[in-house]
């Protein structure tokens, strides 16, 4: 049941935010409130127990691809790059963009999961750098374009106005950063430069 209530929930999040009330995700159930609050206590506690389902789905994804022997480093890294939770629905706009304002505790969860995030990534970097799959790069900026970019896709209303997802727009920033921006032999394709 609590899984339902979870996946009702989202789906009121992704259709009208997360303003819903509990009433509402009641209603949508089928159950009286007693029963909605006898497995969540408020609309606070709901929302905490999804952010957690999320960031531990993501985590253990995390460490799938991790220990994944069938992808080498690019590949694991390019993977934790566009990884998202596959639980529940997907993860709106909506709900990222709100989480912030509504749910300060709860956002804080998603800032802590970042900086474990990139442990991970700096750990394959710095595998990468090591085994020549990569050149060597600074870290610390490399750290430093990593969070800006996902801070400013997840703290804006750039998501909406793009019509993108997180997730697409982080493949957009995986592709920019794995490949760069020069062609592979620095050819141009534009004739009237030759």
């Amino acid at each position: 049941m609590r899984n339902r209530i979870m996946a009702a929930a989202m789906k009121e999040i992704n259709e009208t935010g997360i303003k819903f009330t509990m009433l509402d995700l009641a209603t949508r159930l089928g159950i009286s409130k007693t029963t909605l609050y006898a497995h969540f206590k408020s609309k606070e506690y709901l929302i905490g127990a999804i952010m957690d389902s999320l960031l531990e789905s993501v985590q253990q994804q995390d460490e799938e691809i991790l220990n994944n022997d069938m992808m080498n480093i690019p590949e694991k890294l390019k993977a934790l790059f566009v990884n998202e939770p596959k639980i529940l629905l997907p993860i709106s706009n909506n709900f990222i963009l709100a989480l912030k304002r509504q749910f300060p505790e709860e956002w804080k969860k998603s800032h802590q999961y970042r900086d474990q995030k990139w442990q991970l990534i700096e750990s394959l970097l710095i595998q990468g750098m090591e085994s020549g799959y990569f050149r060597p790069i600074d870290l610390t900026i490399t750290k430093v374009i990593f969070t800006a970019t996902v801070n400013e896709l997840l703290d804006q209303n750039f998501l909406m106005q793009n019509s993108l997802t997180f997730k697409k727009a982080m493949e957009k920033v995986a592709n920019i950063l794995y490949f760069g921006i020069i062609l592979s032999d620095g050819s141009s394709q534009n004739v009237s430069d030759k």
